[in-house]
């Protein structure tokens, strides 16, 4: 069958009818100390950034470092879009290995809520290196997704990184509407109320919206906040000529709030894959416009606007 992707903890009756759900009291993978640091659990990976290791120091997470991602940190500097990222505190290496040091975003959260959603229209580097590999185990993560995607010849040779992250795009809202939600968490909660939902196949504006819904969980004044940061996001983002100045492949908007407190953040994370590029770049849809990031924005603000 389909595998779930994307933990839900959020209020039952919350979680619509639309929606693939499997009940779940499997626990969050244990975090394991390492000199001072620990691993991040399962649910705390989509905070601060995703993808690779990352470790809990303190009040900061520690990211493996990638020289693209690290040198966006530092562009940004004091530009006003600095307010949207979390913030840097330069790098640390660890047992030979490099860190970002960065700003835990659910310090000081009680009962934190956060939702990661990709950016853009496209999702990888067109020259990455091992892009036209084929794989086995790409493969098999396609036939999860759905036994019918692969050809025959696929099923004999293997799948490319640039097959399967094309796969992905088609299915999910990314192609069409330049954005994909890729989790939901609940971080803290009882293991008991925990719920499922496969957002691989979230790609109409219809179902996005019900995921909105489900991440708000009858929280008006929360999403009211979110709306006006959005906006604020999108128009500092226009005015950016560091923006301007790069391609921003599968950089992410994270979507966070506090149960308790109703505390609201959005920030940009991700930038791996955020890259200077020596023509202007649009941000817009189209074959030679970028990334396709505003288009993605445009939309997914339009579908916000219909949150009460």
């Amino acid at each position: 069958g389909i595998q779930p992707h994307g933990l839900i903890l959020l209020d039952s009756q919350a979680v619509s009818s639309g929606f693939e759900l499997h009940t779940s009291r499997a626990g969050w993978r244990k975090t394991e100390n390492r000199g001072g640091c620990r691993t991040m659990s399962r649910g705390e990976e989509q905070v601060g950034g995703h993808g690779g290791s990352m470790l809990v120091e303190g009040t900061s997470l520690l990211k493996a470092c990638l020289e693209p991602e690290l040198e966006f940190y530092k562009r940004l500097g004091n530009e006003s879009l600095a307010e949207y990222a979390p913030k840097f505190h330069g790098t640390v290496t660890k047992d030979g290995k490099e860190f970002l040091v960065l700003e835990n975003l659910t310090e000081g959260m009680l009962d934190p809520v956060v939702m990661d959603i990709k950016m853009g229209t496209t999702t990888f580097v067109e020259d990455a290196e091992d892009l036209d590999t084929k794989r086995m185990d790409l493969l098999k993560k396609m036939i999860k997704v759905d036994p019918t995607a692969p050809s025959e010849r696929q099923q004999e040779t293997g799948i490319s990184k640039r097959e399967y992250m094309l796969f992905r795009e088609g299915i999910s809202s990314t192609t069409s509407l330049g954005f994909r939600i890729e989790g939901i968490k609940r971080i803290h909660a009882d293991d008991t109320s925990k719920v499922e939902i496969d957002f691989k196949k979230v790609k109409s504006p219809d179902q996005v919206l019900e995921a909105l819904k489900v991440f708000i969980s009858f929280r008006p004044q929360v999403a009211a906040e979110f709306k006006r940061l959005l906006a604020e996001l999108e128009q500092v983002l226009r005015g950016s000529r560091l923006f301007a100045s790069h391609k921003a492949i599968g950089s992410s908007i994270l979507f966070l709030y506090d149960v308790k407190s109703s505390t609201v953040k959005l920030r940009m994370i991700d930038f791996a894959k955020t890259l200077p590029s020596d023509k202007h770049v649009s941000h817009e849809h189209g074959e030679d416009a970028g990334d396709g990031y505003f288009y993605g924005l445009g939309k997914l603000v339009d579908i916000w606007k219909l949150l009460p």
